[in-house]
């Protein structure tokens, strides 16, 4: 016999196989039982989770010989056939491939006669939400007055793209990602059943790379186990799957505690020369300080699930950092993110956020000898969750941490607005008004702004956690004031020193 990998080796074959969705089979089992089956079923959820195995199990449990009943005997021609995808009452159809009109006008042909052999005719569809409007259109009919031997089951990825016209007629089940610890037990039943060597520490690097996917788990243990028969380390999950270690960030972080300009630059071309991937490195970078916040805040090691050795190190860490800091680390990194993906020059770009950030990471905190040792007050917790998504506070707004702020976060949502906005200056902050001006050639790019204006009031008012309004003008011919470009001449002059004032910034030599 051919060889089988792991995940359809041991594709779960009953309902109390099913990993992680006891909710679902649990639900489907008492339907069963109590003979309560509906006429449609949707599964929605992330891939690799199980939606099409646990369709499969149903449609066996249903026209098993023994059925229907919650446990199928697997030993029928019928479960044989299902499990093998050669059932002719049991069809799984493509909803990528055969999602024009005229393939769902030939299943509804075929619906009109009875099962060959099983007691029910089920059309298991995958990726359902793919069906095309009219395709969708001549499967509601269908769905309104299905014949009583006739069970759909629909598998998408993507609910919120699936009509509402199509949900209301079918009972809804949705499925989550596995959590690190259920992934890990899965992966320690595979390697008992193979006699695969592989240490605890890679089994965790491989569950937390497969974001809550059991089969892509499955997948990673296949190709590792290939790659290493001899035994499973932590640093072979590293070199075959591309992975940045966790001292990597580690590193990184002492660096911006200690200012080591130098060290940086060193350390951000070795992560280049080495040859990881920029955007991985980055995204490892956030989680990295997200994970020393979330510490800070009072989570433990099974809500962050990590390994006692990573979260005593991180844990450490966290306190060399102040917890606004942090965020305003954090928030400078997010900013950034889409930069970097876009970027033809992600080396320098890094770089460059990299000695923004120098300054930030400095050793210690405001109340450190408070800090050592303790968790933060119920004050402190409430205040940096809610300047998670905020600008860090500052006793006195400055109109210029303010505008490049709305300026920034703009320029991830709409960047010809952010463009347009940044040729105006602000004149003064009036409560919850902000007075903004244009100079006088750019009025079409004032009109603009006036249009669109709705979205950065929206953004300007997350900033200050409260309703904002934007007043736009015109630059007058004849100005006893400062000119706008004179304005923004001074503005651009000193909101470096600005930035340093608020956030504790040093200037860079």
């Amino acid at each position: 016999m051919s060889y089988q990998i792991l995940s359809l080796k041991y594709r779960p074959q009953t309902f109390d196989e099913i990993w992680a969705q006891d909710h679902v089979k649990d639900t489907l089992k008492r339907a069963i039982a109590q003979k309560k089956i509906a006429h449609a079923y949707l599964f929605a959820g992330p891939r690799g989770v199980g939606k099409t195995t646990t369709a499969r199990i149903l449609a066996k449990s249903l026209c098993c010989v023994e059925g229907p009943t919650v446990t199928a005997c697997n030993k029928c021609s019928t479960c044989k056939e299902i499990t093998q995808s050669r059932n002719m009452d049991v069809l799984e159809i493509d909803g990528a491939s055969n999602r024009r009109i005229e393939e769902i006008r030939e299943l509804r042909e075929n619906i009109k006669y009875l099962p060959a052999a099983a007691r029910y005719k089920i059309y298991i569809i995958d990726e359902v939400h793919m069906l095309t409007t009219e395709a969708f259109n001549a499967l509601l009919k269908t769905l309104e007055e299905p014949p009583k031997n006739v069970i759909f089951i629909f598998a998408t990825t993507a609910p919120h793209k699936v009509p509402g016209t199509i949900l209301s007629r079918c009972q809804r089940f949705d499925f989550r990602k596995a959590t690190v610890e259920e992934i890990v037990k899965r992966l320690v039943y595979l390697a008992q059943k193979e006699n695969i060597k592989v240490s605890n520490e890679a089994l965790y690097a491989i569950a937390r790379r497969s974001e809550g996917a059991i089969r892509d788990a499955e997948i990673i243990l296949d190709q590792l186990w290939a790659f290493r028969p001899e035994g499973i380390e932590l640093n072979a999950v590293y070199e075959l799957l591309g992975i940045v270690p966790e001292r990597i960030f580690h590193q990184y972080a002492e660096l911006l505690i200690n200012q080591d300009r130098k060290g940086l630059i060193q350390f951000v071309d070795h992560i280049f020369t080495t040859g990881y991937d920029t955007i991985e490195f980055f995204t490892g970078l956030i989680e990295h300080f997200r994970t020393l916040l979330l510490i800070q805040l009072g989570m433990d090691i099974k809500g962050l699930e990590l390994m006692p050795d990573d979260f005593s190190k991180r844990q450490e860490q966290s306190k060399r950092f102040s917890a606004s800091k942090l965020l305003t680390i954090i928030t400078s990194l997010c900013s950034t993110e889409e930069q970097v993906k876009r970027s033809l020059l992600p080396k320098t770009l890094l770089e460059v956020v990299t000695l923004k950030l120098v300054s930030v990471g400095s050793a210690q905190p405001e109340h450190s000898s408070e800090m050592r040792g303790t968790s933060l007050s119920d004050t402190d917790k409430v205040k940096a969750t809610e300047n998670l998504q905020s600008v860090p506070v500052v006793n006195e707004p400055d109109l210029s941490i303010i505008w490049q702020t709305l300026i920034t976060r703009l320029r991830t949502k709409k960047v010809p607005l952010a463009s347009r906005l940044d040729l105006a200056v602000p004149l003064r902050l009036d409560n919850d008004t902000l007075h903004i001006q244009f100079p006088k050639r750019h009025s079409l790019n004032r009109d603009y702004f006036e249009e669109n204006k709705a979205l950065a009031e929206t953004t300007l008012s997350e900033i200050f956690n409260r309703a904002m309004k934007i007043v736009s003008e015109l630059q007058p011919e004849d100005s006893a004031s400062e000119t706008a470009q004179g304005k923004k001449e001074q503005l651009e002059k000193t909101r470096l020193t600005k930035i340093g004032n608020v956030f504790d910034y040093e200037e860079l030599d």
